[in-house]
């Protein structure tokens, strides 16, 4: 089996993976702009923004950034990795930045935060040891902050910060989801704080209302960073209207032994206090402070935005009046696009000005650009938990969204949460909606479904259905105004369709025209002219016919219309990927592929057949009973004209089996069986039902998942029946 032959289609084969690796496409995003929230006065900051170096792995970064940092730059093509500007739309499996930590740092506690992460992130700080990783954790979009000691800091030289993603757990969870690709993103800002021992974090603000006078609650945590307390702490907390202070509140906090987390809660009471509105987007500013009595201070200052929400009788109500919701849904390549052009503050006052009242953000969440914006533009937005299309097996605890949806509710802008979309109507996934509904207050939730017969255990106005460019209610509705984006197809298809269908009536004539020949010809040393050629014709239409089966599957793979539903595109970012790569060198791969199997499977036959046959002579031999495949390729043709992609693949898969018979007679007649041609086949099929088998929860959701879609269809057909 292993002759010259097999080889030279294994090198030319592992030549093609080689090129297509070499010229495997990222589809390279676009830088984004991005601000932070929670400014503080009193913490020295580094921003972390800009130019990165991207590795395909952390031996790679850290090797090549190690040799830069002691001034060698002569790293080979290989190995230099590339740049990338974050933060991006542009996946990346390893980042890494190299800077400088002043002297007059080294006292303090450093603050890693990394904003609008989508993947499971590890952080190494100057190595990449275990004892050099400065954490984990799994990115949902909101802000993630990781503590560094000052001693893993070198002061005076370059430090090498080194972030690797991987697939998010939704990639991971939605339906036949993957780790694969092992890749994530970073959308939002990224800096390195150095703090003192004690810090506050970001508030809970909940406001009600008595009259005019606003009631409003701080609720924050004193969060010791040391071992040393030097307690007890004054919490100062203060409302301003930008010039003077409107209310204002202290506490004393006193030191507590083994507790490095101290809740504390500042109570606002505002006489006279100003609503947002759309037509006036009023915001207040709340400072808070923490000191103590060696002087150590931290703060922290960010815009306040008094406003009531509420659903009634399906209606929303903002500060007590309905209101009717007219708005657009943002897909993510918009708001790529947006960010990135730094249009967006201009594209949210001309969705004003035609009368629009909330962007509904699809399958991410806001970053805090968009949300700063919007407050002080007058327009609401509603954003997406990243579940869905999962399985209820497979569904996250309510709980980790809890800090995410506590920092995004600061914002007035943000009036509702879609808790999910597309999840089945069991137990588990109502249980699910009802915690999550709770995290999501003061703001509304809502439930979106594939079709009005499923229960999502919430209130029967908060689940919307899905409709192909808009979901809409008693309430409103939200329309996606962009065009949806096409599946990408390959753009030469058609063209290289028709001349393979013209190559292969060539050679299926020719094979008509030579002579016939028979088994025991195979192993003739010297064979005649005839033979010869007859030969030539027969392998020629082999390799035709894998390059259209090859073909077939390159159509396929770019016919997956994973854009067909707007709201649910982004979620297989890997068949993205493969349709970002050429299908010319896809082609190759398939077609080398399928080559290498099927002299695979022949290598294995040949012992078992009589006269022990070469194996390419066999090829040819069998070919005789393929030539039918002319008839798949005109169809494949045809495609262009209207005829469905399905003809030719169900086409050729029906002709196999209606020619197998021919096919066990042949072998059967010179005394072989047919079993052994099986066994490749059989190997594939049963690796790929050991596949299917580890997403049975997946198969269940989709049966679970057709049923309520397809009784109005049976309904249907039973009446008219």
């Amino acid at each position: 089996m292993f002759n010259r032959r097999f080889l030279i289609f294994i090198i030319l084969w592992v030549v093609t993976i080689g090129v297509l690796w070499w010229n495997w496409s990222n589809s390279g995003g676009e830088s984004l702009f991005a601000w932070q929230s929670g400014v503080s006065t009193a913490r020295y900051s580094q921003n972390l923004n800009g130019s990165w170096n991207s590795f395909s792995s952390l031996r790679q970064a850290w090797t090549t950034e190690s040799e830069r940092s002691q001034g060698k730059n002569n790293q080979s093509f290989l190995t230099k990795g590339s740049s990338i500007e974050l933060p991006s739309s542009e996946r990346f499996s390893v980042a890494t930045k190299r800077f400088q930590i002043p002297g007059e740092w080294s006292s303090r506690t450093m603050l890693l935060t990394l904003n609008g992460v989508q993947g499971h992130v590890n952080v190494y700080l100057n190595g990449i040891t275990s004892s050099q990783k400065i954490g984990e954790f799994e990115g949902s979009g909101g802000a993630d902050e990781l503590e560094i000691l000052p001693k893993a800091f070198r002061y005076g030289e370059d430090n090498i910060l080194l972030v690797e993603l991987t697939g998010s757990s939704e990639q991971r969870a939605t339906l036949l989801g993957s780790a694969w690709p092992r890749s994530g993103f970073i959308k939002g800002d990224i800096r390195l704080d150095a703090v003192v021992e004690t810090t506050l974090m970001m508030p809970k603000i909940n406001v009600e209302w008595q009259d005019t006078t606003a009631q409003i609650t701080v609720t924050t945590n004193v969060l010791h960073r040391g071992f040393a307390q030097e307690g007890p702490w004054t919490v100062f907390g203060v409302i301003s209207d930008g010039s003077a202070g409107l209310a204002e509140q202290t506490l004393t906090v006193p030191a507590q032994e083994s507790s490095d987390r101290q809740p504390v809660t500042l109570t606002f009471s505002l006489p006279n206090a100003r609503h947002w509105t759309m037509e006036d987007p009023y915001l207040y500013q709340l400072h808070l402070t923490v000191t103590n009595s060696k002087g150590d201070l931290d703060d922290l200052s960010l815009p306040l935005g008094l406003r009531t929400m509420s659903l009634e009788s399906g209606k929303w109500k903002l500060n007590g009046q309905f209101i009717k919701i007219n708005g657009d849904a943002l897909t993510p390549q918009e708001e790529y696009r947006l960010r990135n052009s730094g249009e967006l503050e201009s594209f949210l006052v001309s969705e004003r000005q035609k009368g629009k009242n909330l962007i509904y953000f699809i399958g991410q969440l806001p970053d805090e650009i968009w949300l700063q914006t919007a407050d002080k533009i007058g327009i609401g937005l509603w954003a997406e938990l990243p579940v869905e299309l999962i399985p209820s097996q497979r569904l996250p605890q309510a709980d980790v969204f809890q800090t995410v949806i506590s920092e995004k509710n600061l914002h007035p802008s943000l009036w509702a949460w879609t808790l999910g979309k597309g999840l089945n109507s069991d137990g588990l996934a109502q249980t699910y909606f009802q915690h999550a509904e709770i995290i999501a207050q003061p703001n509304l939730a809502f439930a979106l479904t594939l079709s009005p017969a499923f229960n999502t255990g919430l209130a029967e106005e908060q689940g919307i259905t899905i409709e192909r460019t808009k979901i809409q209610g008693t309430w409103g509705e939200v329309s996606l105004e962009t065009s949806p984006e096409k599946s990408v197809l390959w753009t030469k298809e058609s063209i290289v369709a028709e001349v393979w269908a013209v190559l292969m009536i060539f050679l299926a004539w020719m094979n008509i025209r030579s002579a016939s020949w028979r088994y025991k010809e195979i192993g003739e040393l010297k064979p005649k002219r005839r033979l010869r050629s007859a030969w030539l014709w027969n392998g020629s239409l082999f390799l035709a016919r894998m390059g259209m089966l090859a073909g077939l599957i390159t159509s396929g793979l770019f016919r997956i219309p994973i854009h067909a539903n707007p709201w649910f595109s982004h979620l297989w970012p890997g068949i993205q990927l493969l349709q970002g790569q050429s299908p010319w060198l896809l082609w190759a791969m398939f077609f080398g592929l399928l080559v290498l199997l099927k002299l695979l499977q022949i290598g294995v036959v040949v012992p078992h057949l009589p006269d022990n046959p070469h194996e390419i002579g066999l090829i040819n031999w069998l070919e005789r009973r393929f030539r039918w495949a002319v008839f798949v390729a005109i169809a494949w043709a045809l495609l262009p004209w209207g005829i469905p992609f399905y003809v030719p693949v169900l086409g050729y898969i029906l002709l196999v089996v209606l020619f197998l018979p021919f096919r066990i007679r042949d072998i059967h007649r010179i005394g072989g069986r047919y079993r052994p041609f099986l066994w490749v086949p059989g190997i594939l099929c049963t690796s790929l039902l050991v596949w299917a088998s580890f997403y049975c929860a997946d198969w269940l959701y989709l049966w679970k998942m057709l049923q309520p879609m397809a009784e109005p269809i049976i309904q249907s057909i039973r009446s008219i029946l």
